[in-house]
């Protein structure tokens, strides 16, 4: 498993394709990576302190309307590797 911000991995059975890739949404949420809970994407780019022009330039993946991750920050928990994992899907950001 990479450890790399520009990298996402993710369970790919739980995947619905195609992927879409899109700029973010009002009212986006999704369920972060070693959190609980869900949280709007508005409220994680104040959290992390994202200028306009961040919040702008940041990508959204999204599989059957379901956020998987926001490209380069995190990925959505329920996409995650987990134990069960037989296959990977490998997203580089370049």
């Amino acid at each position: 498993i990479e450890k790399k911000k520009n990298i996402a991995q993710l369970d790919f059975d739980k995947l619905t394709f195609p992927l879409i890739l899109r700029k973010w949404q009002k009212g986006d949420y999704f369920y972060p990576f070693g959190m609980k809970g869900k949280k709007k994407i508005s409220d994680f780019f104040n959290d992390n302190k994202f200028s306009f022009i961040e919040k702008n330039k940041t990508w959204i993946l999204e599989s059957s309307g379901q956020i998987i991750s926001i490209l380069n920050h995190r990925i959505d928990r329920r996409f995650a590797l987990s134990p069960a994992t037989k296959k990977i899907l490998r997203i580089k950001l370049v």
